[in-house]
């Protein structure tokens, strides 16, 4: 026999049995919780990200070049400039549409030499809204943008020449071909080549396995650890191995982009000049469809040294050959001048 309340007590007693039950259920789903952090960081990353960056500048140099009657000028001054967001925000979602709403300003770094043409500013900028959604084949985010027309219409009338505005390579003046075939006085010993499996190796690998730094070349961004590598002495080694040593981290840099440390391994009289300068080779050097690589090095007589290399820059595919002197005496050899035998 049940006393008078004693079912409702029993209720109570089961319902709060079921949501505590659900409470441990919902504590003990971390896969939601995973997926929900996931969505939210493939939404912010859909608004603020170098690959979400990269898609806004060829949908904006896109639209100039159909407004443009210099669209191969334009195609070289969209591969060394940079596009950025400042206080990028997620504005709302569109989960049917696969759809992420964004806003924030644009700004376009222009490179070097460019600026003459738009009034001497070196940055193009604009508060815009865009959206990034889906494509339908499943290729990645496609970008709409309001608010960048101002942008659109000043690269649409740019005219220079690319050779006003396109970084150069890190190389001084063309020499004779005899000096780099090594004949007259500059005989050589004979060039050390990669194996053919190392240079045909993937193409984003930074370093050269059978030409490697003495040391490990500092990483990229840290320009105060760069200067302070190139101004400490080397402990006692050979002058040839500390000039190879200096040869190698400097085109070790170049693979990697790391403008930095390659300008800290020239005499400091050029590191301001337009090919040596750090940001220049980072230009230059840091977004090109094939990295540099190093194929062979060999010592020459009088402190220089032969070295092959190659790579791919937009509208450029160079296999260099250069000779590379550098100073004598001091804490340590740095590169004085690099003669190349094709200008790149």
């Amino acid at each position: 026999m049940m006393l008078p309340g004693s079912r409702s007590t029993v209720y109570l007693l089961v319902l709060s049995a079921s949501l505590s039950a659900c409470g441990k259920i919902r504590e003990n789903k971390p896969d939601e919780t995973a997926k929900t952090r996931a969505e939210a960081k493939r939404h912010k990353d859909a608004c603020a990200s170098s690959a979400a960056y990269d898609r806004m500048k060829r949908v904006i140099f896109d639209q100039a070049r159909e407004q443009s009657s210099h669209r191969k000028n334009l195609d070289t001054l969209e591969a060394f400039s940079f596009v950025r967001m400042e206080a990028p925000v997620v504005e709302g979602l569109d989960p049917a549409l696969d759809l992420t709403r964004c806003k924030g300003k644009i700004v376009l770094d222009l490179p070097p030499g460019s600026e003459q043409a738009f009034g001497g500013e070196r940055r193009l900028f604009a508060d815009i809204a865009y959206t990034a959604q889906g494509a339908a084949d499943y290729s990645g985010l496609v970008y709409a943008m309001t608010g960048v027309a101002p942008i659109v219409s000043k690269l649409a009338a740019f005219s220079l020449s690319d050779a006003t505005y396109r970084p150069l390579p890190a190389v001084d003046t063309q020499v004779p071909k005899t000096e780099l075939s090594g004949s007259g006085d500059l005989s050589m010993e004979p060039p050390r080549q990669l194996p053919p499996s190392t240079v045909a190796s993937a193409r984003t690998e930074a370093r050269v396995t059978d030409v490697a730094p003495a040391s490990p070349p500092p990483s990229k961004g840290v320009s105060e650890e760069a200067r302070a590598v190139a101004d400490q002495p080397r402990d006692n080694t050979s002058a040839n191995s500390d000039g190879e040593a200096t040869v190698r981290r400097f085109y070790n840099a170049l693979g990697t982009g790391s403008g930095d440390v390659a300008s800290v391994q020239v005499v400091p009289q050029k590191r301001s000049s337009r090919a040596y300068s750090a940001d220049a080779i980072s230009r230059f050097y840091g977004r090109l469809p094939e990295p540099l690589r190093l194929t062979s090095l060999s010592r020459l007589p009088g402190g220089a040294y032969r070295v092959t290399y190659r790579y791919a820059a937009p509208g450029v595919r160079c296999n260099g050959t250069a000779i590379v002197r550098l100073t004598s005496g001091g804490a340590r050899p740095l590169i004085k001048s690099i003669n190349a035998a094709n200008g790149c």
